[in-house]
């Protein structure tokens, strides 16, 4: 066996099938950039046996690399976040991320089918749960508990959620200053019952610390981060780290006392208001994260909103800071200059954005402005109450992304689901049951043939009236080795060797960054 990895922007698997006393080679499955494939032997100069999985194929030799390409796969959980990173190079096994989880169990599906081709167990190198809100933490929970799974480090925003009338840590003068950045502080927080309650974050943070499968769980803040040239970066993706990528650490912003303790802000309702709203708190300081790879940059941005994101433009754009809860407009209005959106820009400036909050309206066009990304992501779901993606929010990432045709890319809508059950089948099925009960009434005459092909049937038949209604799932990957890149999701109904659809991006000789390549996609 030798794992090499397929060629971009896609390649193509092939089988031999004969027809008619003659034997033709046929694609007959699409495979995109940078998926494994172990190959077994050659054939000769131009094909070799593989498997991709557990099944077999022929592919060409000249659609296999040695090299791992960068691989994001933002998860279609329906509502709620869910990355997977695996790092590119030669590592071996490649560091793997988990950036969030959603709400229900489809990470964990998903990552027991990634690793499942492994007799033991899947690693994780870490686990960073952006902050304490359920549709991006409680997906962590099975996997949590997933016995398959080794999780290196949990990283955490440094809130967590606790009974009482201080669901954040007691707040003061406009900060919150019980930041629970290491295990021997989260430990004696969530020995007390009384504190835990039945709130699911305590919960979860308790699982990860009392699993021996999972190693330390801390804060990962600008503060708590390994710091290198007057900037924060996540443990072991620093640049002395040497690594292909190096991954930034823009938030939570720690503002530390005169004592040099650590403090977060409150945030209001809007950047304006006099008193702290806790789920715009705990959103405004999601864990904020800028991958680079060779120049290729990616941010995510959790669930910032308007009063976070002014907050960040001042603190990355040189304008004086404005004390928590007391933003006055001439303040705001210096968000808004040239200069302090360059300013900015040159930490949050990137290719591609997961975009904070779902799709919210709850942003700033300056921040927008800073990040200037050509390629955005939006993860949502059907069925919740806050209709996301904003029709306003889709055009403003139009208006301010980069190039002429900005990808606006959706998990909600690229999702495939049928318009109905298949209640055409159930006089089918009705007629199907008389004739096996009609058939079992006969007693021993019964026809022991004709029952099992009757019941074969049947169970096809329940198959396809019970199958479920997501046909397809609107994953989005993101494949690059920081010269080029891919950005791919399923079609909605094609057959295996014409399944992705996908648009390359190339790096702009005058701007440095990357564009999408004009026209309608692959």
């Amino acid at each position: 066996m030798t794992l090499k990895y397929a060629r971009g922007p896609v390649s193509y698997l092939y089988r031999d099938v004969e027809k008619n006393g003659k034997t033709s080679r046929r694609k007959v499955k699409q495979v995109l950039w940078g998926d494994w494939i172990d190959v077994r032997d050659p054939i000769d100069a131009t094909w070799a046996h593989v498997r991709y999985g557990k099944k077999p194929y022929l592919m060409k030799r000249a659609e296999l690399q040695d090299e791992r390409v960068l691989e994001l796969i933002f998860l279609d959980i329906g509502q709620g976040d869910a990355c997977i990173l695996t790092e590119p190079g030669h590592h071996h096994p490649p560091r793997v991320m988990v950036i969030d989880a959603g709400i229900g169990r489809n990470t964990n599906g998903f990552l027991n089918w990634r690793f499942r081709d492994f007799d033991n167990s899947g690693q994780i190198h870490a686990a960073i749960v952006t902050h304490p809100d359920a549709d991006h933490y409680r997906g962590f929970q099975p996997i949590f508990e997933n016995r398959r799974l080794r999780i290196d480090h949990v990283y955490h925003s440094g809130l967590v959620e606790r009974v009482g009338d201080d669901l954040l840590g007691p707040e003061q003068g406009g900060y919150l200053s019980d930041i629970v950045a290491s295990d021997a502080q989260l430990r004696p927080l969530l020995a007390d019952p009384a504190r835990r309650g039945r709130k699911l974050y305590p919960k979860l943070m308790q699982t990860a610390l009392e699993t021996d499968r999972i190693g330390p769980v801390t804060a990962l803040t600008t503060t708590h981060a390994v710091q290198e040239n007057g900037r924060a970066w996540l443990p072991g993706f620093a640049p002395a780290d040497g690594g292909l990528i190096t991954i930034e650490v823009l938030g939570p912003v720690v503002e530390p006392d005169a004592a040099g303790q650590p403090r977060l802000r409150a945030f209001g309702d809007r950047p304006t208001s006099r008193s702290m709203d806790e789920g715009k708190t705990k959103n405004g300081h999601s864990v904020l994260l800028r991958l680079d790879f060779n120049g290729f940059r990616v941010l995510f941005g959790g669930d910032l909103n308007t009063s976070a994101e002014c907050f960040l433009m001042q603190h990355y754009g040189g304008v004086p800071v404005s004390a928590p809860l007391a933003a006055s407009a001439a303040e705001l209005a210096a968000i808004a200059r040239p200069e302090a959106i360059a300013a900015a820009g040159e930490r949050f400036g990137v290719d591609l954005m997961k975009i904070c909050h779902h799709g919210s309206s709850d942003v700033t066009e300056e921040f927008l402005q800073a990040a200037h990304a050509a390629a955005y992501v939006v993860s949502s779901g059907d069925e919740e109450g806050h209709v996301h993606p904003r029709p306003d929010l889709l055009g403003l990432l139009g208006k301010m992304g980069a190039g002429a045709r900005p990808l606006l890319l959706s998990t909600e809508l690229l999702r495939s689901t049928r318009e109905r059950e298949r209640d055409d089948l159930r006089p089918t099925l009705d007629r199907l049951n008389g004739r096996i009960e009609a058939e079992l009434a006969r007693g021993a005459a019964a026809d022991a043939t004709a029952l099992k092909e009757m019941r074969a049937a049947k169970r096809k038949l329940l198959d396809e009236v019970f199958r479920r209604n997501v046909g397809v799932y609107g994953a989005i990957n993101l494949r690059t080795d920081g010269r080029d890149a891919v950005i791919a999701f399923r079609k909605e109904k094609a057959p295996a060797h014409r399944r992705w659809f996908y648009y390359e991006m190339r790096r702009d000789p005058d701007s440095g960054g990357f564009l999408p390549v004009l026209g309608d996609g692959h």
